[in-house]
């Protein structure tokens, strides 16, 4: 009997013992998590001593400050970005604003009218980089909405091309060459939408207004393939120009820092995105100098019938 009433003892010891023992492990864990919690600190969760149960609540506590140190991470270059972003779109805005209040000053001073003419016309081309500016702006803000979709049909890439392509007749005729086409005459149809595709085609266009060299050709290929289409933008970069290539679809990315271009930075980052949403995919390559841009469009189930 006494033995019998001394083993209780020892195993109600025991057990008081180790639920003491846990009860300051918890209370530990506690006052390490209240300590991260009040100092922002980078520190973990640690003890000395690991049960199962233990362990794995520690475990637990971890992953969710890992996972917070992530999402603080993102927060902090989002914001980063942001602010980077203000300035670049200030900067932008007010250059051409800027100089079209001077444009419009120096016509109404002088007497010349072909001066004056000349003034005007300077102070449209500002207007339009502006309108084009904000047009693109609140688009992108259209498309960063996850509610955002787009309401796809069977349309004819080529002759959407064809057209975005005479749109810019009067550009290219500027230049000492004009675009290299190998396109077919019959008509191919993809899973698309029509404003989408219309803009993807102008922007890829404008890029090249923008950063390649008008004394060499846009050449425009095209493969029709069985499930399908993969056209290519080929040109020759300006000789100063120079591009990263892993960067050219980062929104507001600029390779001009001087901002000598009046670019928003997102035409292509637009491409991507609407690329994306319609299926299809974009890439591109560099070669030196060259520059190439393929997007690849999904065919409609009525054209695979005829492949």
């Amino acid at each position: 009997m006494i033995i019998a009433l001394i083993l209780l003892s020892t195993a109600l010891l025991a057990q008081t013992v180790y639920f003491l023992y846990y009860k300051n492990q918890i209370k530990d864990i506690g006052n390490q998590l209240s300590f991260i919690s009040k100092h922002d600190s980078f520190k973990f969760v640690h003890i000395q001593v690991r049960p199962k149960e233990i362990y794995q609540l520690v475990d637990i506590c971890n992953s969710l400050l890992r996972g917070q140190r992530e999402l603080n991470q993102q927060f902090i270059k989002k914001n980063e970005e942001i602010n980077t972003t203000i300035i670049s779109l200030s900067h932008d805005i007010r250059t051409p604003l800027t100089s079209l209040g001077g444009y419009l000053q120096m016509a109404e001073s002088t007497q010349s009218l072909t001066e004056k003419s000349r003034y005007i016309g300077l102070a449209q081309t500002r207007m339009k980089q502006m309108v084009t500016l904000v047009d693109e702006l609140f688009f992108y803000t259209k498309l960063q909405n996850p509610e955002f979709v787009l309401e796809l049909d069977s349309l004819d890439v080529i002759d959407v091309l064809q057209k975005r392509l005479f749109y810019f007749i009067d550009e290219f005729s500027r230049g000492e060459s004009e675009p290299e086409l190998e396109l077919p005459e019959s008509p191919i149809y993809i899973l698309s939408n029509s404003n989408a595709l219309e803009r993807i085609f102008e922007n890829i266009i404008k890029n090249y207004f923008l950063h390649g060299d008008r004394d060499r050709s846009l050449s425009i290929r095209c493969e029709n393939e069985s499930d399908k289409v993969v056209i290519h933008f080929t040109n020759q970069l300006k000789h100063y120009q120079s591009i990263q290539a892993d960067k050219i679809f980062t929104r507001f990315y600029k390779e001009d820092l001087s901002r000598s271009i009046h670019s928003s930075g997102l035409g292509l980052f637009i491409v991507k995105t609407l690329m994306e949403k319609m299926g299809g995919s974009v890439q591109v390559s560099l070669e030196g100098k060259q520059f190439c841009l393929s997007i690849t469009f999904v065919k409609a189930e009525k054209e695979k019938e005829y492949v």
